[in-house]
């Protein structure tokens, strides 16, 4: 269906001699350029607007077309329709070459299916057999829920700007708080087109930006306080690995409240020095002893053993037998234990009165 615009009364009139055609219609995909060397035909296509007869993809008598918008770009796959429109754009002067444009729209949902469109290909029977694409089973399409945004990717990818319906959405919240969800995998099921719902356990990747949701999410490792209850809002990423790495400052977390971690080992290490500041430090749930000043107890220690050693020393210069022996023993293993003093001391943990 092709349309044509001419210049208006008013455009005439100030001198405008601009003609416009366009035409809109259905094309098959034969191949998508996704090569960057060139970098004017990356993500052209090569359609044909036969849709049913058998074709040739090494032909080259088939027209070309680029992405319609520049920001968003859904590069179809070999089989798949899309819709063309096809630009011209001339001067009213005989003479003028007319400058011709065609760009195309995204995959039609032929399948009503995120992972593909596609169609035959050619004398192909098969249509999953597109380089470094194949179909599979286990991709289903999210079950949608009224006023949904969604975005669903090819290989179970997605993102949902959604709300909370009560006993309808897999999060509990008042009718009509948002909610946004980047999901990435999915739960496997047997059918692949049957609806499926977001998992926060069981989804590969995943991540929520709540309002008043409660989430049923089950915590990796034991917590004080569990993570299901919790309505105010809230961010939540979840995966079978989480990291966080700053590259080139800090890593900084702030919380007015408790900041917790657990896990079966907790590893901390640094390059110079690990320090907290709170009132109290407890080491166990119901640690109740307090620690000592090493340095100050056992300088005094030694002090007090030297003195000891004196008082002993003159016991056994006065030749009672009983005495002889223990001030000896007493003697040598303060002597020692004055000599090792400083060993028993770490070099790593200090403690603050």
């Amino acid at each position: 269906m092709a349309y044509e615009y001419g210049p208006s009364k008013k455009d005439r009139k100030y001198g405008s001699s601009l003609k416009q055609v366009y035409d809109i219609f259905l094309a098959k995909v034969i191949s998508t350029d996704l090569s960057t060397v060139d970098p004017e035909s990356t993500f052209k296509i090569k359609y044909t607007k036969d849709l049913d007869n058998p074709v040739s993809r090494d032909s080259t008598a088939y027209s070309t077309a680029l992405p319609y918008s520049s920001a968003y770009k859904k590069p179809p796959l070999p089989g798949e329709v899309v819709l063309v429109i096809r630009t011209q754009i001339k001067s009213q002067g005989k003479t003028s070459t007319p400058l011709e444009n065609s760009y195309y729209l995204e995959p039609l949902n032929l399948w009503k299916h995120p992972q593909h469109g596609q169609t035959p290909i050619g004398n192909e029977d098969n249509v999953t057999t597109v380089k470094d694409f194949t179909e599979r089973s286990d991709i289903n399409p999210l079950t949608p829920y009224a006023g949904d945004v969604l975005f669903e990717g090819r290989q179970g990818q997605s993102l949902r700007f959604s709300q909370s319906i009560p006993n309808k959405t897999p999060w509990n919240g008042p009718l009509g708080e948002p909610i946004m969800v980047l999901s990435n995998g999915q739960v496997t099921v047997n059918n692949g087109f049957e609806y499926i719902k977001e998992d926060v356990n069981e989804d590969y990747a995943s991540l929520y930006l709540t309002s008043t949701q409660k989430l049923p999410l089950t915590p990796g490792n034991k917590l004080t306080q569990p993570l299901n209850e919790y309505d105010q809002p809230q961010a939540i990423l979840t995966s079978g690995r989480v990291v966080l790495n700053a590259r080139d400052n800090n890593l900084i977390l702030s919380t007015p409240a408790a900041l917790e971690a657990s896990g079966r080992v907790v590893n901390i290490k640094a390059e110079d020095t690990i320090t907290s500041e709170a009132p109290q430090i407890k080491l166990g749930e119901q640690a109740d002893q307090k620690a000592i000043l090493g340095d100050r107890m056992l300088a005094d220690l030694s002090a007090v053993l030297i003195e000891l050693t004196k008082v002993t020393a003159a016991l056994g210069s006065l030749g009672i037998a009983p005495l002889t022996a223990p001030a000896a023993s007493f003697t040598e293993r303060a002597t020692r234990f004055i000599l090792e003093v400083e060993q028993m001391k770490s070099n790593k943990v200090l403690i603050q009165k």
